[in-house]
């Protein structure tokens, strides 16, 4: 059986995919001379909202899924942007739109409750230290230092460690 990570089992992130194929799809349609001005774009907008749900959900800090998912969120706002270019230019028809529409509003709604929920969790509270030396030593001794490196004129700041038992 085949490992299933975390962002692969978002509905979020499978409607994304969806919405990838229907874009690269709907690109195939137009004109060749778009191939690498509005076609390319759109694609790499849509790949990039699935490729930043991916990334939010394999980090562990709320800010940081938060981040990502309004990144995601931003890509997508871009497709649509592109999507409605599209169709003013007469390159997909009202009802292409209209479905491609339908997906981008599901994923935005989609988003923006999972950009809340991560922001909202509380956070983790970091793990309590020992504040008692390892074994085998009882004591850490640190003697900082200062001198003058009479010859250069240079300040030289050291540390020793001594270990004592």
């Amino acid at each position: 059986m085949i490992r299933q990570y975390g962002f692969e089992k978002l509905s979020v992130w499978q409607n994304s995919r969806r919405l990838v194929k229907q874009v690269y799809q709907l690109t195939l349609d137009m004109p060749k001379e778009e191939k690498f001005g509005l076609s390319s774009q759109i694609q790499r907008a849509a790949v990039s909202v699935s490729s930043n749900i991916a990334e939010g959900a394999s980090r562990t800090g709320t800010k940081d899924q938060g981040h990502f998912y309004q990144t995601a969120y931003a890509s997508l706002m871009e497709v649509l942007c592109q999507l409605t270019l599209c169709l003013d230019l007469e390159y997909i028809s009202e009802a292409v739109y209209q479905t491609a529409r339908e997906k981008i509003d599901v994923v935005a709604y989609q988003l923006n409750q999972l950009r809340t929920a991560a922001l909202n969790k509380p956070s983790q509270p970091s793990k309590q230290r020992s504040t008692q030396p390892s074994k085998p030593y009882s004591r850490i001794c640190v003697n900082l230092y200062k001198s003058v490196d009479t010859k250069n004129r240079n300040l030289i700041n050291g540390t020793v460690i001594e270990y004592k038992e």
